[in-house]
């Protein structure tokens, strides 16, 4: 029997992820939503703008489940990738787009305006998000039959 299944017959939790799961998994997540879209987008060959309005609501998405940092991070890192791969591709010659150093400023205004959608989902997440309630004392919430009697 596994260690996993022996755990939940013995009903101890499961301890937390690692930091290291918890930084991978939505970086993981990021590169595959934001490559699929970037994907699409490539394939279609579209000039609509609802293409890159996906990048936003993915970022925000992200930033929503995973926190303001690992949120923000998971949004940015595949478009550096992308902008460095951009790069690469002019230096070795490649036709068509911008010079490299506008390729770098968009790619970096980009990233900034993408991250701060990530970061703000995830700053709305922590601050509105409802707080768990803790449980009540059962002598003094249940009024049922199965409760003291109270005068």
């Amino acid at each position: 029997m596994s260690s996993f299944r022996q755990r939940m017959q013995q009903g101890r939790p499961q301890p937390p992820p690692g930091p290291t799961r918890r930084w991978l998994v939505p970086v993981a997540v990021g590169f595959v939503v934001e490559g699929a879209i970037a994907g699409l987008l490539l394939a279609t060959g579209s000039n609509s703008v609802f293409g890159p309005l996906l990048l936003l609501v993915a970022a925000c998405v992200l930033g929503w489940r995973y926190g303001r940092l690992r949120g923000a991070i998971a949004a940015v890192g595949p478009l550096a990738v992308l902008v460095i791969a951009e790069l690469v591709r002019q230096s070795l010659g490649g036709t068509g787009g911008a010079n490299a150093i506008s390729t770098a400023l968009i790619g970096t205004s980009a990233a900034l305006f993408i991250g701060f959608f990530a970061w703000i989902s995830g700053a709305l997440r922590r601050r509105y998000r409802p707080k768990p309630m803790p449980p009540a004392n059962s002598a003094d919430a249940d009024y049922t039959a199965r409760g003291p009697w109270r005068s």
